[in-house]
């Protein structure tokens, strides 16, 4: 045996060696059990803090009130040494209490509709953020509370572990005092405390309100907004109300209605699906259902009968902006705030959001298995907004963890979405956003007295001695194109084509170079024109020379004395061409048109692909332009 193996079986002796010999070989070892459990699973703070409100909602309290205790810390700053989650709910027998902090100790594995399910959340949540927990708790017509304590500093044993039996006990002076001063009636309900977290996300307890206040915000919305029984969320002192990233709710913070620039409900859908295992293969599948016949729960494959609610939104240009802005735009800013942490799928489980899930099928496999074509979240994903709701009896076709932290849907999901066109319409809004966006940024005109390039090329003449003569192939062409701009100037700006033909003449004279612009799809990038003795740069603003380069200048600070530059350069191109002779003219306008315009507009777009900021950076971008 080599001696890297010998070394493992000595390690592995060591640790048997700890085991006391009556170790009974329990399932769940306590002493490093706990302490993984403490470093697994919840996210931040507010996650974890979810678990004690889903299990006061579903224990039916209509006020949860979280408070903090404080003290100095470290620099002589406030930090939280205690949080205490006070709700009105219907409370616990004392030994239900004991029960419910041992992990698997839930009452509602069989009951639909309800947001607690596994019996997890109230040691695992409590652990994860101190070493202490202990909840208070009396049901109606008890005088007085019963406490049960979770002390990770008892368990220091190999073993079967168990929870202490409950106490009767005085409420902890912190939250006795809160209610003798608030008035919330706890003639029946729980009180969870934890002890000198550890763990929290944020020690400060202004950073930590908001914190909770945010999330619970977005998290339970919809128990919040609703009119029948609607529920009292506060956090030291501030009441939690609805924040809907779809900003689609008329109760919740910065919503707007449609007709004043808010957001656009553009597509609501109700799925139907069953969630069924193949008898021979044993696979599991979720479809649509498109026949009544197949609503039959009673088949033996069943496994779940259920309806997906599936509801996009779509936000103007301007509703979302990643700068703070003055006046209004400052709910722009917030709504960002909000857009940057849920950009993907808000699942909502039973009334409750899980997670903002951003993992959309993106392999050419994936599309082949007919999981769709979803669009890249980069893109406009912070302008538009997608939401599914479903039921806990769908829970495995989501994959909700018993946290209710996460989902993982299974493949069939995707194709059902794929099925119901879901994926077309989050590209199509990704297309109307980019083509709200072309027609938001500054379009470049003719300016009507001649621009400082004009200026500065007709300058650049005077100082060389040498004006641009008309070439005799050119002057065809010449004249051509100014009787067509006298014919169209006739019943316009002029009472005949006389008249019209000598004001080009002196706008020639005094303009002997003019910018203009054309569109041409699949043209160069610009084309010269001979007006008379005038020559006519016309850019072309539908080729990417335009979009990548030209057009950009004219939204960044700065940007039109750049554009000004690229006009000469443009002019001095166009000066080159119609006077050179014949042959060589030809040249470079085969040059021009065949050469240069389409590999540049190829170019172009690859560069705009490959330099394409993320949407954080777009947005911010665009609302620091527009300050």
């Amino acid at each position: 045996m080599t001696t890297t193996l010998l070394t493992e079986i000595e390690r592995q002796q060591k640790y048997l060696d700890r085991l006391p010999e009556e170790f009974a070989f329990p399932l769940f070892n306590a002493r490093h059990a706990l302490e993984s459990q403490r470093k697994s699973g919840y996210r931040n703070s507010a996650s974890a803090s979810r678990e004690i409100v889903d299990n006061a909602i579903d224990a039916g309290a209509e006020r949860i009130h979280v408070i903090f205790d404080t003290d100095k810390g470290p620099g002589q700053k406030k930090i939280v040494t205690a949080i205490a989650f006070i709700d009105d709910g219907s409370g616990m027998l004392p030994r239900m209490a004991r029960y419910a902090l041992t992990w698997g100790g839930g009452t509602h594995f069989d009951e639909p509709g309800q947001i607690s399910k596994f019996g997890f959340g109230l040691p695992n949540a409590s652990i994860n953020q101190t070493r202490l927990v202990e909840a208070f708790t009396r049901t109606e017509g008890e005088e007085s509370f019963w406490k049960a304590t979770l002390d990770l500093s008892k368990f220091t044993e190999y073993g079967l572990q168990t929870v202490d039996e409950p106490v009767k006990a005085n409420l902890p002076e912190f939250v006795q005092s809160y209610v003798d001063r608030t008035g919330f009636d706890l003639s029946h309900g729980t009180v969870v405390v934890w002890w000198n977290p550890d763990r929290l996300t944020y020690k400060a307890p202004g950073m930590l309100k908001e914190h909770l206040v945010d999330d619970f915000g977005v998290v339970y919305r919809y128990m919040l907004a609703r009119t029948e029984r609607p529920l009292e969320l506060m956090v030291e002192g501030v009441q939690v109300v609805p924040a809907d990233p779809l900003f689609l709710m008329p109760e919740s913070r910065l919503y707007l209605p449609e007709s004043e620039g808010g957001a656009k409900r553009i597509s609501e859908q109700a799925i139907a699906v069953r969630y069924w295992s193949d008898p021979l293969t044993g696979e599991r599948h979720l479809k649509a259902i498109e026949d009544e016949s197949e609503l039959e729960d009673s088949d033996p494959n069943t496994l779940a009968i259920g309806t997906i609610y599936v509801t996009i939104a779509r936000f103007p240009v301007g509703f979302v902006q990643g700068a703070r802005k003055k006046g209004d735009a400052a709910d722009a800013y917030r709504r960002f705030e909000i857009r940057k942490s849920r950009r993907g799928i808000s699942f909502v489980r039973t009334g409750r959001e899980i997670e903002t899930y951003d993992a959309f099928p993106k392999t050419t496999g994936e599309e082949s298995r007919g999981m769709g074509d979803w669009p890249l979240l980069q893109s406009y994903a912070y302008h538009w907004a997608i939401e599914m709701k479903f039921d806990s009896s769908l829970d495995d076709v989501f994959g909700i963890t018993n946290d209710k932290q996460s989902v993982r849907p299974i493949e069939d999901f995707w194709r059902v979405l794929a099925a119901k066109d879901i994926d077309d319409l989050l590209r199509s809004e990704n297309r109307w956003q980019e083509e709200q966006r072309d027609k938001s940024k500054p379009k470049a005109e003719p300016s009507s007295t001649p621009s400082p390039a004009e200026r500065a090329a007709a300058e650049a003449d005077v100082a060389s001695g040498t004006k641009p003569k008309v070439p005799e192939h050119g002057m065809k062409e010449a004249n051509e194109n100014l009787e067509l701009e006298a014919e169209k100037r006739v019943g316009v700006s002029a009472a005949s084509v006389e008249e019209a033909r000598a004001a080009i003449h002196r706008e020639a004279a005094r303009r002997p170079y003019l910018i203009d612009y054309i569109e041409l799809e699949d043209g160069p990038f610009y084309k010269p024109v001979r007006m008379d003795t005038q020559i006519v740069v016309k850019v072309n603003r539908s080729h990417p020379f335009y979009q990548a380069l030209y057009g950009e200048l004219l939204a960044l600070p700065g940007g039109t004395k750049a554009k000004e530059a690229v006009d000469v350069l443009l002019i001095a191109l166009s000066k080159a061409e119609l006077t050179a002779d014949e042959e060589l003219g030809v040249i470079y306008e085969t040059q021009r048109k065949q050469k240069w315009s389409p590999f540049l507009a190829t170019a172009m777009k690859r560069l705009s692909q490959s330099l394409r900021p993320s949407e954080e950076a777009m947005v911010e971008s665009e609302a620091f332009s527009e300050e």
